[in-house]
């Protein structure tokens, strides 16, 4: 089966479980045609304007959201492994995910009704701070990369912790559940933002694919062969960080997809980056969406954050990674 095909193939999975995630909830909306009538013109029924309003305000839109978050991820992981020849490697690693929850919290305590851009700062300082840190050694020294993402995260969380800790207990929970990860409660603007930037990702990282697939073989080897070693890791390393930012400040934190998703794609698509970029984004979109329309439908009158569901599938997939590895 050529890498056209398996692309192909994926794409289908993706828009068929997308459905899925659209007519399957509390609301059930498995009869979509009936909605047809509505732009047909003919008369509006209250159960055809609850329908209406189920589909193009609630769910349609977290759907969407909760693929582009994903492929964000997925891009951000797929980017991190081939600069850092580390499978393990994901986009929280740089302290990413720690600097949006810091600047959220500290928008929230301030009063503001939306946390979205300061969360944006907030995790865009801290990789921006990563890599000034590291500056001269991008390209000889990547694990003090990682080191210096992993310190400035855990100092970002120490002053999370910190701030939460001072508020009510009404609001406690609203800011955990947001901090665990969730597609709920956003509207088309924020779909729009992170679609845009999964679209604008993905064309930089087809871009990039050659240059990664040389980097797989080391960066003298790569240097060699004509590539600018520093100039594609610095550029890979600001990529993943802002895909992963913006994901962060809009749904909050999601782990394990920027892990999981490079290695199916990898698997189902094909080793070289020009096959591997689209796959990741797929199944990326993919695990988002399944992670969101279980915690939403797993328990029946409860909602459980999408961090809770990627984190116990995240779990067993790292473990068999180590395992694999060894």
């Amino acid at each position: 089966m050529n890498t056209a095909t398996r692309l192909a193939l994926l794409a289908a999975c993706a828009l068929a479980l997308m459905l899925a995630a659209v007519c399957i909830g509390p609301t059930h909306l498995l009869d979509l045609p009936r909605l047809l009538q509505l732009l047909s013109g003919a008369p509006r029924t209250p159960e055809l304007d609850r329908a209406a309003l189920v589909l193009w305000e609630l769910r349609l839109p977290r759907v969407l959201l909760a693929a582009a978050a994903g492929a964000n991820l997925a891009l951000g992981g797929l980017l991190l492994q081939a600069i850092f020849r580390n499978p393990l490697a994901e986009p929280y690693l740089l302290g990413i995910s720690s600097g949006g929850a810091l600047g959220a919290v500290v928008a929230l305590s301030a009063g503001a009704a939306s946390v979205t851009w300061p969360a944006l700062a907030g995790s865009l300082a801290v990789a921006a701070l990563v890599l000034l840190l590291c500056r001269n050694r991008v390209a000889s020294d990547l694990p003090s990369l990682l080191l210096a993402g992993v310190a400035l995260g855990a100092l970002a969380q120490a002053f999370t912790t910190g701030i939460i800790l001072r508020f009510d207990p009404g609001a406690l929970r609203s800011i955990l559940f947001w901090l665990m990860g969730s597609f709920a409660g956003q509207g088309w603007p924020a779909v729009a933002l992170v679609a845009a930037a999964a679209a604008c990702g993905s064309v930089a990282a087809l871009l990039l694919h050659r240059p990664l697939d040389l980097l797989a073989l080391g960066g003298e080897s790569a240097h060699h062969l004509g590539v600018r070693v520093r100039g594609v890791q610095t550029g890979g390393i600001f990529l993943a960080s802002a895909l992963a930012a913006i994901t962060v400040a809009t749904c909050g934190t999601i782990g394990f997809v920027g892990l999981m998703a490079p290695h199916i794609a990898r698997r189902l698509a094909g080793f070289p980056h020009a096959a591997s970029v689209p796959g990741s984004t797929l199944v990326g979109a993919m695990l988002a969406v399944g992670a969101d329309l279980a915690a939403r439908t797993v328990m029946a009158g409860t909602e459980l954050p999408v961090g809770v569901v990627t984190g116990a599938l995240g779990c067993v997939f790292f473990l068999a990674l180590l395992r694999q590895k060894r």
